[in-house]
């Protein structure tokens, strides 16, 4: 029979008072029994006085809230005061030798958290040691020095307003450091990869893999200056630097990589950056020589539009200025000033031909050598009217901008200004085939074999193999200086004050 029908009947209501009554009795005694067994481990105590610690006040509290609280707790341990005038630690309580025996006995009766225990100078026992280390459910312990040379471990420290506090140790934080990244050795990309030697092929498979994941089904319908990727797959999170450009879309390498497609400014500019500090940092070169970048030609293009217009009153001082510091050696990252080398590389872009070409200045020969990939009769004449803005301004910029006072060559001013460049086209060059894009790629093998003081090779050049080359060398340039985390030396040109040179002329 079920207990709560019989005690639902009516007739049955004085056994169930009972019953309840029986069972409360039953619960108290049970309470009792435990609640004494809870005292008789807390007035567990050893025949010797004991130190009372004061309950640690709690942070945020007024200095009022615990004025008359008087509860306290035992600490289990039994621990000696000492006197502070003989004391030569840094602690105010030690433990008492003559107990420690005794710590067997209350390991096996309880086990307390662990408070502050303040050693000696002396080695703590091996029981403390093992009793603290082998406790599954206490925290870590930390070990410290003080200025004596004791050992204090403490786990949780208690708050007392009569001790100092022990010194917090210094998180430091990950961006706080002041060590700088490391730098990069390796100064440009050429030094492992000749243009006329053998290339890595585990390499450029690994490139050509990377730059062809992610691409459209139809991706070589899409112009130059299109999307070439699905959606979100051409921006990749960790950028390439390459020193005078930060990369961080596979669109940029696509354009490089691939037949059919145009190189940008950018492209021909990081290239000769790199010719650049081949040069600068070629230990012994018998051969020397700089590079420009792509403004160089445009600003050359706008002095002489502005001087061929006599009836406008529009200046180009600040045209000339820009052409100044690129004679000096301030314009450009890893720049040579030009009074130091023997030849100059520029990139020259014939607009209305869409067209790239190499001009060499011959600064001692005083002639501009012309590396064209597409010899035509009236290609040729479109091609001269550019390099003629040359040969007649830049013998005039060398002369305002101390060119031949820095040499050393004493010419008197009618010679210096009347003496233009002769002009060469060079010819028995390597050729494109017509209709492709790739003149880009010619200018660019030109100006790294010149830079080898190598005789340009004759016959067609593998357009396909130099795309690869570059696009390779340069992807697995920079990711090595990103696995790394190392970044190129600072190469700005240093700062100087405008000069009015150019104003003035």
């Amino acid at each position: 029979i079920k207990v709560d029908e019989v005690f639902s009947s009516p007739r049955l209501i004085v056994p169930r008072v009972c019953y309840l009554f029986y069972r409360q009795i039953y619960y108290m005694i049970i309470s009792f029994i435990r609640f004494k067994d809870v005292i008789s481990l807390l007035t567990y105590q050893v025949n010797q006085p004991s130190f009372v610690f004061d309950i640690p006040q709690k942070t945020g509290d007024s200095e009022n809230a615990h004025e008359h609280d008087e509860e306290q707790f035992p600490c289990p341990v039994p621990i000696q005061a000492m006197d502070p005038m003989n004391v030569t630690t840094d602690s105010q309580f030690e433990l008492d030798d003559q107990f420690m025996p005794s710590l067997t006995s209350i390991k096996s009766s309880i086990t307390p958290q662990p408070t502050i225990i303040a050693g000696q100078t002396a080695q703590l026992p091996t029981i403390i040691a093992e009793h603290l280390t082998n406790t599954a459910d206490q925290t870590t312990i930390n070990v410290q020095f003080g200025t004596s040379g004791e050992r204090i471990m403490h786990d949780q420290p208690i708050i007392n307003n009569e001790q100092t506090p022990l010194p917090t140790r210094r998180n430091r934080r990950p961006g706080s450091s002041s060590s700088q990244p490391p730098i990069f050795e390796l100064k440009h990309p050429f030094i492992f990869d000749l243009i006329s030697g053998n290339y890595d092929i585990p390499l450029w498979d690994a490139f050509r893999s990377w730059v062809r994941d992610g691409l459209l089904t139809k991706h070589d319908k899409k112009n130059h200056d299109q999307d070439h990727y699905k959606k979100h797959l051409a921006h990749f999170p960790a950028a390439i630097n390459l020193g005078v450009l930060l990369i961080n879309n596979k669109n940029w390498f696509y354009n490089l990589y691939f037949e059919g497609q145009l190189l940008n400014n950018t492209h021909i500019d990081v290239i000769f950056y790199y010719l650049r500090k081949k040069d600068k940092y070629e230990i012994g070169s018998s051969y020397k020589y700089t590079t420009v970048d792509c403004v160089f030609s445009s600003k050359i293009s706008s002095i002489w539009e502005k001087y061929l217009d006599l009836d406008n009153d529009i200046g180009c001082a600040d045209e000339e200025h820009v052409i100044g510091e690129y004679i000096r050696g301030y314009r450009m990252h890893a720049a040579i000033p030009w009074h130091m080398v023997d030849h100059v590389f520029v990139p020259v872009h014939v607009k209305n031909k869409f067209h790239w070409v190499l001009a060499v200045i011959s600064l001692n020969d005083k002639r501009i050598n012309v590396y064209d990939s597409y010899r035509a009769a009236g290609h040729d004449a479109a091609i001269k009217t550019e390099i003629v803005k040359l040969s007649q301004l830049i013998p005039l910029k060398l002369r305002v901008n101390d060119y031949y006072k820095n040499k050393g060559i004493d010419v008197s001013q009618a010679q210096e200004e009347n003496e233009f460049f002769d002009i060469v086209f060079i010819d028995n060059v390597p050729q494109q085939t017509h209709g492709t894009l790739d003149c880009g790629i010619y200018m660019l093998a030109f100006a790294e074999y010149l830079s080898y003081e190598q005789g340009i090779p004759a016959g067609n050049l593998d357009a396909s193999f130099l795309r690869s080359r570059y696009a390779t060398f340069l992807w697995n340039y920079g990711q090595q200086k990103n696995d790394a985390g190392a970044i190129s030396d600072n190469e700005a040109p240093p700062r100087h004050s405008r000069l009015n040179v150019a104003l003035q002329d």
